[in-house]
């Protein structure tokens, strides 16, 4: 059988306190009764998910004991994956980065047996550099950089993917590990990590834009993620804006193909061959190709044509994401991924857009920022992706099989 539900909303209770709790608190913030709560924090407790702290203040009997949620019960895996990047880190049960380590080295288009198989050994070096055993780890959370088959665990094809369509990552896992896998689309997994940093502020609906080589969205909505019914939804790279570049999905016109990382880096290359930037063509001359890093660089040191492309590039994503907010109307829009690190310029030219071409009614209350995580979103969402998770795995024997440390 599953975690009862109620124990799992006394589990998220405790959990999403900032400091011990007491019973009488649990009853004000789930609304359950004194002998429910009593129950239930009983299991969690039998569980080790949760634990006694110190008494609390007396309000005129007894001091009420306090408890607290044990986020080293557990250790999740996350791992964001990019096309040609990887980071990893070992979380705690709150999702707090333990360790976490970066590799420049992967890139997808290897395949997914290589791919993963150097995923794996950077996951056990940061095991092993924090003393963690393998059976300590209770989940497994992965974040690809294209579709994703959530319900089964298996990544869809991309043409920037070769191999990976349908490839049985949950298996892969299961060789070296004895807890369960989840993967998704890491845009989804972000969008997760931002939630989890806004729980304080209710923030209920939101959208999380991550603008990197490819441009997606993750969607919040009513509290859930969104992930539509072939569980694709977000792709907003590919929403024709109406000019005549060809992108790597074979249409012409598709948003990513203007504003994406690697099109902002060929465009920049095009105009210091033809002249335009001294500054571009002068690191051209020297690397033999440009970068997105390159065009922030130019950016940094306010070079006009690096400018006016990041402009022309946040101009073009505000107007697709107008269209979102006047459908979906968030109360936060954060913008995410290695374009968006360019800096303020380009956040501007997308509140520019948005502010323009929204309905004032959408955009009243609306708020459009910086990612909050930065880097850091595609690791903890991740872990957050798979705390949901693991939370409602059966019991074995009705009990969890989560143990004290």
């Amino acid at each position: 059988m599953n975690m009862p539900r109620v124990t799992l909303e006394v589990l998220q209770a405790i959990r999403r306190s900032r400091k011990p709790v007491s019973k009488a608190e649990l009853v004000r913030l789930t609304n359950y009764s004194l002998a429910t709560i009593t129950e239930h924090t009983e299991i969690l407790l039998r569980n080790h998910l949760a634990l006694e702290s110190d008494r609390g203040p007396s309000t005129g009997g007894r001091k009420p004991q306090l408890l607290s949620f044990n986020a080293e019960a557990g250790y999740i895996a996350a791992i964001d994956l990019e096309s040609t990047h990887a980071g990893v880190g070992i979380t705690d049960l709150n999702c707090n980065i333990l360790i976490s380590e970066s590799s420049n080295d992967i890139d997808v288009a290897a395949g997914p047996a290589a791919v993963l198989e150097q995923i794996k050994d950077l996951v056990l070096a940061l095991l092993r550099n924090k003393g963690i055993e393998r059976s300590q780890v209770k989940g497994i959370g992965m974040g690809l950089p294209g579709p994703v088959e959530y319900s089964r665990g298996l990544p869809a094809s991309l043409s920037i993917m070769p191999g990976w369509d349908r490839y049985p990552i949950r298996e892969f896992w299961a060789q070296h590990f004895e807890c369960p896998l989840y993967v998704d689309n890491n845009v989804h997994t972000m969008a997760l990590g931002e939630q989890m940093l806004e729980q304080d502020s209710k923030v209920d609906n939101l959208i999380f834009l991550k603008i990197g080589n490819g441009i997606g969205a993750g969607i919040i909505c009513n509290g859930h993620i969104y992930r539509g019914s072939t569980e694709c939804a977000g792709n907003v790279g590919h929403i024709n804006i109406g000019h005549d570049f060809l992108c790597y999905c074979g249409n012409r016109g598709c948003l990513e193909a203007l504003a994406g990382g690697r099109a902002i880096a060929a465009r920049a290359e095009q105009m210091a061959r033809d002249g335009q930037s001294e500054l571009l063509a002068a690191i051209l001359a020297e690397k033999k190709k440009l970068t997105l890093a390159d065009v922030r660089k130019a950016v940094e040191e306010s070079d006009p044509v690096a400018v006016e492309l990041m402009r022309e590039g946040g101009t073009a994503i505000g107007n697709v994401l107008a269209s979102l907010v006047n459908f979906f109307n968030p109360a936060l829009v954060l913008i995410g991924g290695g374009v968006s690190q360019v800096g303020d310029v380009l956040l501007a030219s997308i509140r520019q857009a948005v502010y323009q071409r929204s309905l004032p009614l959408t955009t009243r209350n609306l708020s459009i920022q910086h990612s909050l995580l930065g880097e850091q979103a595609g690791i903890v969402g991740a872990a957050v992706l798979t705390f949901n998770e693991i939370m409602h795995m059966p019991f074995v024997n009705r009990e969890l099989t989560f143990t004290y440390k």
